[in-house]
């Protein structure tokens, strides 16, 4: 009769913790609002549209953009080229030697 009394308390104990988790989780868990302070649309809006200093401030800022993108190309444009160049170089050294081999053989 104990070997009873000993499974129940065992079955019994864990269902008390499932149920005391359970209710600790509806309590913990509770909707948090956020709130956004920069929308998306505040992005756009044209508070700088009439200030002629945020006009020269973006006017500058987009060419010197646009002239750090043209380097860039240029560079990898030179780099793609280079890579090429080798990798040509290797593909004729092995054809050579496959050659070589080839005639030896």
């Amino acid at each position: 009769m104990k070997v009873h009394y000993i499974n129940i308390l065992l079955f019994a104990l864990p269902l008390n913790i499932l149920d005391h988790i359970k209710n600790k989780l509806s309590i913990i868990i509770r909707h948090i609002p956020t709130t956004r302070l920069l929308c998306e649309c505040d992005l756009y809006m044209p508070n700088y549209d009439n200030d002629p200093q945020i006009k020269e401030l973006m006017d500058n800022f987009n060419k010197q953009t646009q002239q750090r993108l043209r380097e860039y190309d240029d560079r990898m444009v030179e780099k793609r080229k280079l890579c090429k160049e080798q990798c040509d170089k290797e593909i004729q050294k092995i054809i050579l030697k496959d050659k070589n081999v080839e005639l030896h053989s």
